[in-house]
């Protein structure tokens, strides 16, 4: 081997042209910990700095791999004329420990010039060896590929271009001196002096602070990693800042459109829950329903509502739609259960002229109908697998065809299905089609049955009653009544609710489907309106105490109407079958009589 002229009292190896190793001195030996008969003459130098195979400075030298020198060492690495490298690295040795090394690497040469190997020497640093001013000290700070400052006595010491770029400084060195501080924003100021204090006491290990500062009068948002350590007698800081001003401005952005839209949601609550009461919510569980109905209302999405029978789902699935892009188009609702399974096509995708005996004319369905609107599908599950599979493909295809038809027609409907049935469990049974139920159960929307809002109550029967009385009357509740409801389940949620108090209002009794062992089928005098109050110890009445003949037929006839409303579950149409009256003359007598619309 050729001559060296390098300084052998540090730690120094080389390699051959095939990378093996050639000469392994004695302060490698002592620093390393490897004898020289361990290594000479193989590959394994690499033991004195890793636990596995990897390549070093030398060996990447030899073989030219500038890419995995700059990948490895970029932000430390130093070329020196004549080709040599040097850099500080952090290893973790497996007879030594982990520790910090300054390392130089170099080609070795021939007499013709031709390359005969790669020399390497390290040493073990630490920042006590070394001043401020050092070299290599400053070397790391300019390498470094983030912002960074090196900060003694509370004013930076050293930094580099990217953290003057940063600040708004043109060059490092116009900014050694300055109070650390400097650059802060006055919001930040005191909170920064506060943990900076005392040699910054009040940094924790590990922590990242987020700061504003203020650049050629701009706020901009930094946040700072920053690093405690002795140094000497005295104590030092580094810090490495990562600008982060667009995400934080991004981040208001979402935040202030997150506001509004809440304000927004709240807004449409309220006003929903003005108008019907079914809705309105001071449990938990209906508040979340609402602001997830008001929150999918706004997209186009394809929804689930799932509830119990009398929950009011059909009244969700308009809400829903009131508050959609879709709002100023149809809202079409279907009770797929009503419909004969024989009809069920003609009914959805309508009928061209001659398509069948009785066809004498082209009649629309409910695809057509709800076009460029809401199809509402009420007890969806009973659709069979047929026309799941027909009504998937024109939902999918946003067009249909009638039947008996040759001309498809334009279908584009968001559609709300609604049921009380284990859609996943009917997959798994079969009777509900795999692609059927991806398609419509994109997003589930459970609405809670009355057992389990009980909070709601109160404001529900006072709701229903204001809604079933006389427009003239000033409602009292008795508090009895309202206890015996708040101990009742209520199998039939909302719609029972409401059929409870319209027989109430009608007969004076309270009557359960299924009443609990708290409780009996209970009877209460329906003195409920002002009109009716009476005093037990007057045997005579004035004449004031009467009223003209019209007004009490009329409530005798409001009560009669209410009660036979009861009886048919609040069904106009089977009422006034009932009564013996034509629907419109029974919607006009109920209109004069204030007996408003009961929940369908």
């Amino acid at each position: 081997m050729q001559d060296l002229t390098l300084p052998t009292a540090l730690p120094l190896f080389t390699l051959d042209q095939k990378g093996v190793v050639n000469f392994w001195n004695t302060a490698c030996e002592l620093q390393t910990g490897l004898a020289e008969s361990e290594v000479l003459h193989t590959r394994r130098h690499w033991r004195a700095f890793y636990f596995s195979p990897r390549p070093l400075l030398a060996d990447m030298l030899l073989h030219g791999d500038e890419a995995s020198l700059e990948k490895a060492y970029r932000a430390t690495l130093t070329r020196h004329e004549g080709g040599a490298v040097s850099c500080i690295l952090r290893i973790e040795r497996p007879l030594k420990g982990e520790t910090t090394l300054w390392t130089q690497a170099g080609l070795l040469y021939g007499a013709q010039g031709e390359t005969t190997g790669a020399y390497q020497m390290f040493q073990v640093v630490s920042l006590a060896q070394f001043t401020i001013a050092s070299p290599i000290v400053q070397t790391l700070i300019d390498k470094f590929p983030l912002p960074v400052a090196l900060v003694l006595q509370s004013r930076i010491q050293a930094t580099n271009q990217a953290y003057a770029a940063m600040t708004g400084y043109e060059s490092p060195e116009a900014m050694i001196g300055l109070p650390v501080g400097a650059f802060i924003d006055e919001a930040d100021q005191a909170r920064f002096q506060e943990l900076n204090a005392n040699n910054h006491a009040g940094l924790k290990p590990n922590a990242v602070y987020r700061w504003r500062y203020r650049v050629h009068g701009q706020v901009r948002h930094v946040e700072g990693y920053p690093v405690v350590f002795p140094w000497g007698n005295q104590t030092a800081l580094i810090s490495t800042m990562v600008d982060v001003t667009d995400a934080v401005l991004k981040e208001q952005e979402l935040e202030d459109e997150r506001a509004r839209l809440e304000k927004e949601n709240a807004q449409l609550l309220e006003k929903i829950s003005r108008q019907d009461a079914v809705f309105f919510g001071e449990s938990p569980a209906m508040r979340k329903t609402m602001s997830l109905a008001v929150q999918m209302g706004k997209t186009d999405t394809n929804l689930v509502i799932l509830g119990e029978t009398g929950t009011g789902k059909s009244l969700l699935a308009r809400v829903i739609h009131d508050v959609s892009p879709r709002r100023d188009h149809p809202f079409v609702m279907v009770n797929c259960a009503a419909i004969p399974e024989q009809l069920l096509e003609s009914e959805f995708f309508g009928y061209a002229k001659g398509a069948f005996t009785g066809a004498t004319g082209d009649r629309q369905g409910f695809l057509g109908a709800a076009h460029r609107g809401t199809l509402f599908l009420d007890e969806v599950a009973e659709l069979n697998p047929a026309m799941q599979a027909k009504l998937l493909h024109a939902v999918e295809n946003k067009r249909y065809t009638p039947v008996g038809g040759t001309r498809s027609l334009a279908g584009d409907v968001r559609l709300i299905c609604a049921t009380n049935r284990d859609l996943i469990q009917m997959v798994r049974e079969g009777t509900l089609r795999e692609d059927f139920f991806y398609r419509i159960f994109v997003v589930d929307i459970p609405v809670p049955p009355l057992r389990e809002r009980k909070e709601d109550l109160p404001k529900l029967i006072e709701f229903f009653f204001a809604k079933f009385s006389p427009l003239d009357a000033k409602v009292r509740i008795p508090e009895e009544l309202v206890r015996l409801f708040l101990a009742y389940d209520w199998p039939g949620n909302v719609r029972e609710l409401q059929n409870v108090i319209l027989r109430y209002l009608a007969t004076g009794q309270v009557q359960f489907i299924a009443p609990t062992e708290r409780m009996a089928e209970s009877s209460f005098a329906p003195s409920l309106f002002t009109e009716r109050e009476t005093d037990p110890e007057r045997n005579t009445k004035t004449e004031a105490a009467f009223s003209p003949l019209k007004k009490m037929l009329e409530q005798a006839e409001r009560a009669y109407i209410l009660q036979a409303l009861a009886h048919c579950n609040g069904n106009k149409a089977h009422t006034a079958r009932l009564l013996g009256v034509k629907l419109r003359t029974f919607h006009s007598r109920c209109a004069r009589l204030g007996i408003r619309r009961p929940l369908s």
